[in-house]
This record gives C-alpha cells, sequence and structure tokens, in this order.
C-alpha cells in the first residue's frame, strides 16, 4: 500500500474511534496529504441554525477532495461516514466506511465495525473490500 494511502486510512480509523468512543457516533469527516506528503484533517463547518444532511455533508468532503486533487494542490484524500452493511441474510453491521481516493493506487473500500451497548462503544478490526 502506498505509504500516503496508509497514512491517510491510519488517521481516519484513530479519529473515528475516537469519535465512536467519546460521542457514540460519527459525523462524516476526512483527510487528506499535502504535496509534501503529510496527513491533516478534513471537516466541513457547520452552521448549527442550517444543519445539512449527512449525504450532502459526504458529497459536499468529496467534492472537495476532487477539486483539490485536480488542481494537484492535495495529493489524495479520504471522507470517512457511518454505514450500515449487510454481511449475510441475518446480519448487519454498524461500520465506518473509509473512502479513500489517490492516484497512485486503486484503493478498496474500508470497514471499521462498532457496536454500540449500554457498556459503551466497542471497535472491531477494520476490513477492506474491493471496489
Amino acid at each position: 500500500m502506498h505509504t500516503e494511502v496508509q497514512s491517510i486510512l491510519d488517521h481516519c480509523e484513530e479519529y473515528a474511534t475516537d469519535l465512536l468512543k467519546e460521542t457514540g457516533e460519527a459525523y462524516p469527516f476526512g483527510a487528506f496529504t499535502d504535496t509534501n506528503g503529510q496527513v491533516h484533517p478534513l471537516e466541513m463547518e457547520i452552521d448549527k441554525k442550517n444543519v445539512p444532511t449527512i449525504g450532502k455533508v459526504v458529497e459536499a468532503l468529496h467534492k472537495y477532495g476532487q477539486a483539490e486533487l485536480a488542481e494537484k494542490r492535495i495529493n489524495g484524500y479520504a471522507v470517512t461516514y457511518e454505514c450500515e452493511i449487510q454481511i449475510s441474510e441475518e446480519e448487519q453491521l454498524d461500520c465506518i466506511a473509509i473512502d479513500i481516493t489517490h492516484p497512485a493506487e486503486e484503493t478498496p473500500l474500508f470497514y471499521l465495525p462498532f457496536r454500540v451497548t449500554e457498556l459503551g462503544v466497542g471497535v472491531d478490526e477494520l476490513f477492506a473490500v474491493k471496489r
């Protein structure tokens, strides 16, 4: 895996885990690597009087990342959001999806499963699914 992709993934996994353990949920966020390969957080400022839907935030983060990548101001980015995936007919998992875009390689879609119980939040092992 390209080192910048790994850095973005590590940042997003750590931040998502912290958010889940602190709040029990994760609002969409992201990360990007600058042209020097340094990772930075990517979040959208929200007007508390006019809160957009989760889908609009995810879309805005992707749009920003694509525009910055096209202008070569960043090397790659990720958008991270909560989702539910179907494992089998009987089983669904609550997950954090980590969707990374980097021109150096085609990346899978990463998932960080979690569960919220009366005892708190448990986070399971990250896995990836080929697109």
